[in-house]
């Protein structure tokens, strides 16, 4: 049975699942100081540039940098920002060029104007591992200037169960990518478990319609709207079937919904 939809609300949703793995597990570093002075605080630098920044996410360190190297954690640092646009700065770490389900946001730790510091750090083994296999991307506020620099601490990241947490999406009728299949593939997994929250929706339909696949084409679609439990304008679908996880595993998880319909979804395993 689809959910009639009784209420609307008012969560926002971000137009692409910072893919749990953002995606990613995001530390944020106290540090008070943007110079180059802090950069043993992160690690050993790897990579650093100045860059101009695109909204569509463009390679910065190959996954060939990365993928020989013992990695504990990753960290992203953005300084001396020059931007003269009118929307708000913002700045993402990706495992790849279409990724955005695993995205990690820079969060502003210190500084104003052009000395501003951004930071995402990666500690996530699953993450970091998307990393590994595919390059770290970057993209931002469009035209943006800024000083880019990677750094890696060496030793044997965590798992921590979860391949996003608290990422936001919006619907339009079409299958995203979720969770790649790199996040999963190597993973003991018996259960997996997608959770919507916040769900709102402004439109003229009367019921809501969820759906996960494994690819574009709709193969595999599993119906979660029917399929989970539904509480107020939240929805939780767990799967422990081992052929439909395989699946998963082999080709990612996809999702798409009732186009305008907004919130916030986790994906969790173990």
């Amino acid at each position: 049975m689809k959910f009639i939809k009784k209420n609307i609300f008012t969560a926002v949703f971000f137009s692409a699942f910072s893919i749990l793995l953002g995606g990613a597990l995001i530390s944020c570093s106290n540090g008070s100081s943007s110079s180059d002075d802090d950069d043993d605080d992160y690690g050993t630098k790897i990579y650093s540039e100045s860059v101009t920044f695109s909204e569509a996410p463009e390679q910065i360190v190959s996954a060939e940098t990365l993928s020989d190297l013992s990695i504990k954690s990753l960290t992203i640092k953005v300084i001396n920002v020059n931007y003269s646009g009118s929307d708000s700065w913002w700045f993402s770490a990706i495992p790849g060029s279409d990724a955005w389900s695993n995205e990690a946001k820079l969060e502003w730790q210190s500084g104003e104007g052009t000395s501003s510091l951004y930071l995402a750090t990666i500690t996530d083994a699953t993450e970091i591992a998307a990393y590994k296999a595919n390059g770290i991307y970057i993209a931002g506020a469009d035209s943006a200037t800024a000083s880019v620099s990677v750094f890696y601490v060496e030793g044997e990241a965590e798992e921590s169960g979860d391949t996003g947490s608290g990422n936001n999406i919006t619907f339009d009728g079409n299958p995203k990518e979720l969770i790649i299949k790199s996040n999963l593939e190597t993973k003991i997994i018996s259960s997996i478990t997608i959770k919507l929250s916040e769900l709102t929706y402004s439109g003229s339909e009367s019921s809501w319609w969820i759906s996960i696949m494994t690819d574009t084409s709709w193969s595999n679609e599993v119906k979660i709207s029917d399929k989970g439990t539904w509480d107020s304008n939240n929805v939780t679908y767990i799967t422990t079937d081992s052929t439909e996880i395989n699946l998963y595993k082999e080709n990612g998880i996809y999702i798409a919904g009732l186009e305008g319909l907004t919130g916030t979804v986790t994906v969790s395993y173990e």
